[in-house]
């Protein structure tokens, strides 16, 4: 009897290798292995520990879309959670654009120490390098395209000019990073183009990529090593349905945009809740895979997943500024291992 209760009182987790410990854990969000640090110090010091820090990688349902200073979209619990659930993560100014590298944000605070921006220009994503620094982008359209670039982890920081598009474009969409951060795509609109600017050498090339028709409200997203767009189809003055497509390259013919997913009439009614016409009102962010659909006049949200190709729709906002969300929404936060590093 005594050896079967001391069983029964022995936790298999105990057991394991510390290494196995740490490869399980590894798979999880970060903001799941918070409360996993209360269970006991033993735990505590293996989520503190370096050795598991080198397993952790960017969780795809890590993230956190703000709407304003005080609330975020979290796509893993689908709520939307207010800043005491957010104390840990909230930038130390007003974001003007995150990247699409973890936890790097710039803000006001950070740009006071880099030279003003050109004239005329405004940021595109930045590129992660190698932490802490990225590469910033610069671009002012008319009637051609001017970019610029900055390496924030140059010891004297400077804007410099680089190659011109000569296009007349009314403004440049979203940029979405490619894995080796070699190359942005960038979306061109007025007219709908798709563009890459070359990171390295500064140019800009223009694909031979023919533009859904109708496009309106687009945005550029990569998953899983694959370009996606996502946008409204437009008709008479209407938006009829919301669609994501994948850029397909059969590497020998053409390359082409690939209807994958079409939102679903009663998550399309929801969205629109009658506004019809009027998906102009709505922003679009994404992190690795997962985008929102915002419409800031009514507070609603839609979610897509692109490894399911599930759409949901999430609770209604009501109360909040539609001006302070069209400022925030599009920073998307993702937790690292300093909120880890930081458990009592």
């Amino acid at each position: 009897m005594a050896s079967a209760s001391a069983d029964a009182g022995t936790c298999p987790w105990d057991a394991l290798p510390s290494h196995l410990q740490e490869r399980i854990l590894s798979l999880l969000p970060i903001t799941e292995l918070l409360p996993v640090a209360a269970v006991s110090r033993a735990l505590r010091r293996l989520l503190r520990s370096p050795a598991f820090h080198a397993l952790l990688s960017p969780h795809r349902l890590d993230a956190f879309f703000l709407l304003s200073p005080r609330l975020a979209v979290h796509p893993l619990s689908r709520r939307v959670l207010t800043l005491p659930a957010l104390a840990a993560l909230s930038p130390p100014s007003y974001p003007l654009v995150s990247s699409p590298s973890p936890s790097l944000l710039i803000t006001c605070a950070s740009l006071q120490f880099l030279p003003p921006i050109p004239d005329g220009a405004y940021l595109l994503h930045p590129s992660r390098r190698s932490s802490p620094s990225c590469t910033l982008v610069a671009v002012a359209t008319g009637a051609a395209v001017r970019s610029y670039t900055l390496d924030t982890g140059d010891p004297s920081p400077r804007w410099a000019s680089r190659g011109d598009l000569p296009l007349s474009l009314t403004i440049l969409g979203n940029a979405a990073v490619v894995g080796d951060r070699g190359k942005l795509f960038v979306l061109g609109r007025g007219p709908d183009a798709l563009l890459v600017f070359d990171l390295g050498t500064g140019t800009w090339e223009v694909p031979p990529v023919v533009m859904p028709q109708g496009l309106t409200t687009a945005h550029l997203f990569l998953f899983d090593g694959s370009l996606f767009l996502v946008g409204g189809i437009e008709s008479f003055g209407e938006v009829e349905r919301v669609v994501v497509w994948q850029l397909h390259d059969d590497k020998e013919e053409e390359v082409w945009w690939r209807e994958v997913s079409v939102m679903p009439t009663e998550v399309f009614d929801e969205l629109l809740a009658g506004r019809f016409g009027s998906f102009w009102h709505f922003q679009a962010a994404d992190r690795l895979g997962i985008v929102c659909l915002y419409h800031a006049v009514d507070g609603r949200l839609v979610m897509f997943d692109a490894a399911v190709g599930a759409w949901t729709v999430l609770p209604r906002l009501s109360g909040l500024d539609a001006d302070e969300s069209l400022r925030w929404f599009g920073h998307v936060l993702e937790p690292g291992v300093e909120i880890l590093l930081g458990l009592r």
